[in-house]
This record gives C-alpha cells, sequence and structure tokens, in this order.
C-alpha cells in the first residue's frame, strides 16, 4: 500500500469588507479567537469601520475596511494594509455595491427609503397627489 502526504493547508486571506465582516468573525469565534467591530467615525457619525482582533492591548490588530487579514497555516492571524491599486479597487467595488443596493431599495415604489449621503442618477419620486 502505498500513502501519499497531505499537503500543509495554505494561508488564508480575506479582504475585509462591510458585507464579508460577519462571515469572518463568525470564523475568528471558530477558531477561538475574540473579534469585536472597531468604531470610528465617518462624516460625523460613529459607524463600523473595521474589526477589532484580539483582548490583549499590546497584540490586538485593527483591520479596517479594505485591509486583508490572513491566517497562517498554524492559524495566527494577521493584518495586511491595501495597497494603493487595491485600495482603489476596494472604494469602486464599495461604492457600486452600494449603488447596486440604493436602486434595489429604489425599486419599490411604496418604499421612501434613502441611503444617507446618496449621489445617484436615480430620479426624484413623483410627489403624493393632493
Amino acid at each position: 500500500m502505498t500513502t501519499i502526504d497531505r499537503p500543509a493547508p495554505t494561508a488564508t486571506e480575506w479582504q475585509l469588507t462591510r458585507y464579508n465582516l460577519n462571515q469572518i468573525d463568525d470564523q475568528l469565534d471558530a477558531d477561538g479567537v475574540y473579534a469585536k467591530g472597531y468604531w470610528g467615525y465617518v462624516d460625523g457619525h460613529l459607524t463600523v469601520t473595521g474589526l477589532r482582533i484580539g483582548l490583549d492591548p499590546n497584540t490586538r490588530l485593527v483591520a479596517k475596511f479594505g485591509d486583508f487579514i490572513i491566517r497562517d497555516r498554524n492559524g495566527t492571524y494577521f493584518v495586511r494594509s491595501a495597497t494603493p491599486g487595491e485600495a482603489a479597487a476596494f472604494r469602486k467595488k464599495d461604492s457600486l455595491l452600494a449603488e447596486q443596493r440604493h436602486q434595489l431599495f429604489d425599486l419599490d415604489a411604496d418604499s421612501a427609503y434613502t441611503l444617507p449621503g446618496c449621489v445617484c442618477a436615480c430620479p426624484p419620486k413623483p410627489a403624493e397627489a393632493a
């Protein structure tokens, strides 16, 4: 009988977005690593801007949206800031997803929902007839 060694698992890398934050947080929880949202001010409003990883103030990591979270083969986590090109691609993708989300809400004729700070090409809703 011949046996073949199983290859070592490769490192896993995620680019943190507002859409996969919960998925990455769940993976960290499954690995026994504490994580919670990282808050900051954006346009004068307190909002989640990333993920804080670890309990110890001396060793905790902070990944902001657009940064990469890396889990190496032995389960250690690292954060890598996006390069300028990766950051530009992330901002473009994020704005396109926000616009798509806005348009989906706008398809609902009964919806008065408006995304804060939205600058889109959607025509204004007609005024209600008196």
